[in-house]
């Protein structure tokens, strides 16, 4: 979401990882603060350094130039002789910092986008950070709701719903954003990911934008990650910004 353009759930991200790869997808839908479709399109995905960041929600206010892209390249592009886990520990703190000061800035000027996307404990930001470091699969999944102390005072809770080295299944999945219509089909559907993750991602966001294209429309970016190096299965010339592939790192 970019605040005064587009809405907190206008998005899907699709994120799917086995031991030897990590397969990130994202629509392009850019929406306002009503739902109401802007002429525009998103790059959702971005990398930094040999880690991939993907945000669903608050990312951006143009009036404060609170920007979750800026915080993540500031945390997670610096400091390569650090751990994966240390960068993103640091970009949690950054992150909470910035959105104390951008929530307080919301419920006092803009009350009703503040009642409307954040207030009452919704998930108003989601974000992924994803890579292989050493070889192996890193999966980090956070979401934050604002918590009310008192009538002057605002916290930030962290969700994590990582994936990492004691993560189970074979092929593990994270949704972010508008998900009804895909919650449940991988398991659902015989041989789903027979064709590969780079299909099943991408199958699984033209489903909801089937469904929901009011919120959720094409251009399909795809990113596929393994130990060696990464590919961009689909990217739109909106990313072409993004830098050149990486390979995997060692802390």
């Amino acid at each position: 979401m970019l605040l005064h353009a587009s809405s907190a759930r206008a998005t899907t991200i699709v994120v799917a990882r086995t031991a030897n790869e990590i397969v990130i997808g994202a629509d392009s839908k850019v929406t306002d603060a009503y739902g109401n479709a802007l002429n525009r399109r998103a790059c959702k995905i971005r990398q930094l350094g040999y880690l991939f960041l993907a945000i669903e929600g608050l990312g951006i206010d143009r009036q404060t130039g609170f920007s979750v892209p800026d915080i993540a390249n500031k945390a997670l592009a610096s400091n390569a002789s650090t751990s994966a886990s240390d960068r993103v520990s640091v970009l949690m703190g950054y992150l909470v910092s910035g959105l104390l000061t951008e929530l307080s800035h919301l419920k006092t000027h803009e009350p009703q986008t503040y009642f409307k996307k954040i207030e009452g404990g919704q998930l108003f930001l989601r974000i992924v950070v994803a890579g292989f470091e050493n070889g192996r699969p890193l999966l980090f999944v956070r979401s934050f709701r604002a918590l009310q102390y008192n009538p002057g005072q605002i916290g930030v809770a962290v969700i994590p719903d990582d994936c990492l080295d004691d993560c189970k299944g074979a092929i593990v999945t994270r949704f972010l954003g508008e998900s009804d219509a895909i919650e449940g089909l991988p398991e659902e559907t015989p041989d789903f990911w027979k064709a590969g993750l780079n299909d099943g991602v991408r199958r699984l966001i033209e489903t909801e934008i089937a469904a929901r294209s009011e919120y959720v429309g094409p251009p399909i970016d795809v990113v596929r990650i393994t130990p060696t190096g990464v590919q961009w299965i689909q990217k739109k010339s909106e990313c072409s910004d993004s830098q050149p592939p990486a390979k995997s790192q060692k802390p």
